[in-house]
């Protein structure tokens, strides 16, 4: 009488001997780093873990140094969100051990960007304030929330759109060094 087996068990039979090839184990290997980062960036973001966490987290990782920046740079430009005040902390993270040219260039788009967020609220207040005194509103007691209006949030993304193009065109000449 013959053996009856199962789907699974048929299956393991037939596929027993296929083998991933070299290229086939890249891609997977890059899609988990690619899981196990996002969450990592994930609990960070959302404050489960610290920045002590999440570097400890992202160096204890084992993959290649280099698919690690380029995953969580990747992952920081997709969720580039300038009220985030935890991004540049990662970018910080990732970029440690990067090469003096390409890490004064980090550093001068971050100064470029906290001066154009100045400039940019210094103007968008201005602008208010000249509103208001149109209107009849002034005086040295009135202090203005620049967040609650809808100038500053127009200001924000457009800041946002030009920083997270010029963070992209930063990682282009990351990945060709």
């Amino acid at each position: 009488m013959a053996v009856i087996k199962s789907a699974i068990e048929l299956a393991m039979e037939r596929t027993k001997n296929i083998v991933l090839g070299d290229e086939e184990k890249k891609v997977l290997a890059g899609k988990e780093a690619d899981n196990r980062l996002r969450s990592i960036v994930r609990r960070f973001f959302s404050g489960i873990t610290d920045i002590d966490g999440v570097k400890k987290e992202i160096d204890g990782y084992d993959v290649d140094r280099n698919l690690k920046r380029s995953v969580v740079i990747d992952i920081l430009l997709e969720n580039f969100d300038i009220r985030n005040e935890r991004l540049f902390d990662l970018f910080d993270i990732v970029c440690s051990d990067l090469d003096d040219s390409l890490k004064a260039e980090l550093e001068m788009l971050k100064k470029r960007f906290a001066e154009q967020m100045e400039r940019k609220e210094i103007l968008i207040r201005r602008e208010i304030m000249e509103r208001l005194e149109k209107d009849g509103i002034s005086g040295d007691g009135l202090d203005l929330n620049v967040g609650a209006w809808t100038e500053w949030e127009a200001g924000l993304k457009e800041i946002q759109t030009v920083f997270k193009d010029r963070f992209a065109e930063w990682k282009k000449k990351l990945v060709k060094s």
